[in-house]
């Protein structure tokens, strides 16, 4: 099949519905002998009037049509073409049946017999990109793609891709191309057929030296590394950083390296605030290269997000080492559970569910563990029912004495002269690593919240009801009937009925959560887990009942758990009239950075943001009741260019109140309409974001502009992506929008903050406002601020609809860095004047 030839087809539609829309733009790229041999691409006239979105999206307007073939004109042609080819698409669902759908009003009927979907080969062939959107995976691939969303570029860049999954197929070890041959014969598509043809092609011969056999299948050897490094001072790297980068110098950022350095040296613990753009990546790093040289010791470095402690080690590390011209290599360490278990796999690719969701989660590790070195689960990004299925043969595996992953990073980490971690995995970091001395915990504002989720365990109704139902019943390809085709088929009828019970009593338990009825909650668990004691008598010591023991042992653990943490009040509910998204939480003790198990001798807490009403009192507990020396490294010109403006003509926000979001939209539609732009525009609630979003359609000025907004299943990341490559666009997002993503790099001139970015108080809770709350909120503020300002001669513009930063008593704590005169509190005239000088 590799040799046959091939039709990559994009279309470009006026929209999703395949009865009500029409094609407007069609390419085909035609291959042969692994070549691109010709391309056939055309407009298409049978709709014109195009909505604003598809217009932003396609850079496809009316004028473009015009005179343009209507599809009947073209059908038969193009029938011509695509037969006696395999029909390739990304995405072959939509684009085949929007053809099919045109093809049938012109009286033909195209069903090729062979298709292949790009989207399903880069999940199994590119197991570890982010996104399966064209435009991403073609980047991560080298492929360009100029003008993303046009049938041709689209077409152009979907055959160059299926060439380069070609080429990883061919250099696929053969062993494992027969596995997932086997497996790829419950997929819709022809890849079966695909891999058969390469097999018939491959080479047969021992597996490349870099791979070595576990249980059934092949994995990637981890080759350890060794440091040897030269003594260098702080003055001395930052120099060579300097020269390196052609990075600009700058004192406060030295200063800032000598303070973290001075402090490991004296083994003393600081807090301190370092302003916004000072350069902290490249300070602590150069802080920590230099002492590990100086005295062999080892640095431990935490951040808040994800992104930031992949940015750390991706990017600023590799910049750092290149301008020093050192051999270093650094870890990103994780707790245990990050880390895939080969025992798991082992188990899932001996279950024989033929559910396509399980067959390609099978596929996608078999070639994700030719390539990864780490074994770390964020790679290959399991999500949904993928995560339900590994974690479920996690738990049917039992516990063992089996990491290899994690146990290799440990070794890794133990050698690396710098660890990197996230503030969430650094008590697994404290607890495995021996000898770790110092620590620098980045954004160090947001250390409490992530050990207090650590010390959380979340229970939510879905995740219970897939539990239960992976038992399944004794007619589902599932745990029961397997366990019941070894033993005695007698019992099946009570293990149903326990099942059924189980099930029932999930529902009973949620239900009495959100009625608030604790009381029979607890009831509820004491009857279930009597109900899975005698489901676990009954299986114990039958023929091959470990599987199905485990699951169930693992389910009475978590019915345990809840029941003693309603009893002991351990527990906090996250309600919502939706009992699908309702939590219960068990909580546990916080964790000590500063432990005596620890030994920590210096423990650096840094963040654009850490000294509340003049003090750094908030952190005690932090350091644990030990002394810490304290310092600010401010810069009073940060927001110099970067105009304040709080509207003194705004209603006070009321949650039944259509006043203030009408006032809102005229503030929203004034920037849109004198900037011809685009705006992002942040909201304390979903309820308020909600609001605003269906009062735009009432207004007719919005129709220019593609309005997004952010739910609470949505990507930020995708819905980032899309606004960037918009030029006419409102965004709607809450203040979480900017959390775990980066949101730097557009070219936005003003921001709206509907209100000071406050996180929602457990009921009445208060307690923590100056500890916790404030110091996030001030974060994020001058983190979205800072968006609008991208170099010193920049000039911004930040509109806040919350007059409480004006009068409350934690104004300070907020306009630390705006200059007097660019706080504005004026009217909509005024708004509309300061606008000009954008």
């Amino acid at each position: 099949m590799i040799n046959q030839k091939f039709a990559v087809v994009d279309l470009e539609t006026s929209g999703n519905d395949i009865n009500k829309d029409s094609i407007i733009q069609l390419s085909i790229v035609f291959i042969e002998q692994r070549e691109i041999i010709d391309q056939y691409t055309t407009f298409l006239s049978d709709r014109t009037d195009l909505s604003v979105f598809i217009q932003e999206l396609t850079n496809i307007d009316a004028d473009m049509l015009e005179g343009a073939p209507a599809f009947k004109d073209i059908a038969h042609e193009v029938y011509d073409k695509l037969k006696n080819h395999v029909f390739v698409a990304h995405n072959v669902d939509f684009d085949l049946t929007f053809l099919q759908n045109h093809f049938s009003q012109c009286g033909l009927h195209f069903s090729p017999y062979l298709t292949l979907d790009t989207v399903e080969l880069s999940k199994i062939f590119l197991p570890a990109e982010n996104s399966f959107q064209l435009a991403d995976i073609a980047s991560g691939a080298g492929i360009e793609l100029s003008n993303a969303h046009r049938a041709d570029e689209d077409a152009l860049a979907t055959a160059r891709l299926l060439l380069h999954l070609f080429e990883k197929m061919m250099k696929t070890n053969s062993e494992t191309l027969k596995q997932l041959y086997h497996l790829s014969k419950n997929l819709r598509f022809s890849l079966a057929d695909l891999i058969f043809s390469i097999l018939s092609e491959a080479e047969l011969g021992h597996p490349p030296e870099h791979l070595k056999r576990y249980d059934s299948f092949y994995i990637n050897e981890m080759v350890l590394p060794a440091y040897d490094l030269p003594k260098y001072t702080v003055e001395e790297l930052y120099d060579r950083y300097i020269a390196g980068t052609g990075a600009a110098y700058r004192a406060d950022q030295l200063k800032l390296a000598n303070e973290i350095f001075s402090h490991f040296e004296e083994g003393r613990h600081l807090a301190i605030e370092a302003y916004t753009g000072i350069g902290k990546t490249g300070a602590l790093l150069i802080a920590a290269v230099s002492f590990h040289s100086m005295y062999q010791d080892q640095v431990l470095v935490s951040t808040s997000r994800k992104i930031l402690q992949n940015q750390m080690v991706n990017i600023e590390l590799e910049k750092l080492t290149r301008a020093l011209d050192l051999n270093l290599e650094f870890i990103n360490l994780k707790g245990r559970e990050n880390y895939l278990d080969l025992n798991a796999v082992s188990a899932l690719l001996e279950t024989e569910d033929n559910n396509p969701e399980i067959v390609l989660l099978k596929m996608r590790i078999l070639t994700w563990l030719l390539e990864t070195v780490t074994g770390d689960l964020s790679e290959i990004g399991l999500r949904g029912p993928e995560q339900a299925y590994y974690k479920t043969m996690l738990i049917q595996t039992g516990k063992n004495d089996s990491h290899y992953y994690f146990d290799l990073a440990l070794k890794k980490a133990s050698r690396a002269p710098i660890v990197f971690t996230n503030h969430y995995f650094i008590q697994d970091c404290l607890e495995h690593l021996d000898g770790v001395k110092h620590i620098i915990v980045d954004e160090a504002h947001q250390l409490k919240n992530a050990l207090d989720q650590r010390t959380e365990t979340e229970y939510a109704y879905h995740d219970m009801k897939f539990f239960v139902g992976q038992v399944g019943t004794p007619r589902q390809n599932r745990l029961l009937s397997s366990y019941i085709e070894n033993n005695d088929f007698r019992q099946a009828y009570l293990l149903e009925e326990l099942m059924e019970k189980l099930n029932e009593h999930v529902d009973m338990l949620f239900n009495a959560i959100q009625a608030g009825n604790l009381e029979s909650a607890g009831s509820i668990i004491r009857r279930a887990l009597e109900f899975c004691s005698i489901f676990l008598g009954t299986i114990r010591g039958t023929n091959q009942y470990q599987a199905l023991y485990n699951h169930m042992h693992y389910f009475s653990m978590s019915l345990t758990e809840l029941s003693n943490a309603i009893e002991n009040g351990n527990y906090t509910i996250q309600h919502d009239r939706n009992i699908q998204r309702l939590k219960f939480i068990v909580t546990k003790p916080p964790f000590s950075l500063l432990g005596e198990a620890h030994g920590t001798e210096s423990l650096i807490m840094m963040s654009g943001t850490l000294e509340v009403k003049g003090t750094f009192d908030h952190l005690k507990d932090l350091f644990n009741g030990e002394e810490y020396d304290t310092a600010i490294i401010s810069n009073a010109s940060l927001f110099s260019n970067t105009k304040l403006f709080i509207p003194d003509d705004i209603p006070d926000y009321d949650h039944n109140d259509d006043e203030y979001v009408y006032a809102l939209l005229d503030y929203i539609a004034m920037y849109l309409s004198e900037t011809e732009g685009k705006l992002l525009v942040i909201f304390s609630s979903y309820e308020l974001l909600h609001k605003v979003y269906e009062m735009t359609k009432e207004i007719d000025m919005f129709n220019d502009f593609i309005v997004l907004r952010q739910n609470r299943s949505g990507s930020p990341d995708k819905l980032l992506m899309q606004y960037n490559q918009l030029d006419k666009a409102l965004l709607l997002a809450t203040s979480s929008f900017s959390e775990g993503i980066n949101i730097e790099g557009t070219d936005d001139k003003c921001i709206m903050i509907s209100k000071l970015p406050f996180p929602v108080p457990k009921g009445n809770d208060f307690k923590s406002f100056y500890t916790d709350d404030l110091p996030r909120a001030v974060f994020q503020f001058r983190q979205l601020a800072g968006r609008v300002k991208r170099n010193e001669n920049d000039k911004g513009l930040v509109l806040l609809l919350d007059k409480r930063i004006m009068y409350k008593p934690y104004r300070n704590a907020f306009l630390k860095y705006f200059p007097e005169e660019n706080i504005i509190n004026g009217p909509r005239k005024a708004f509309k004047h300061y606008l000009s000088d954008l």
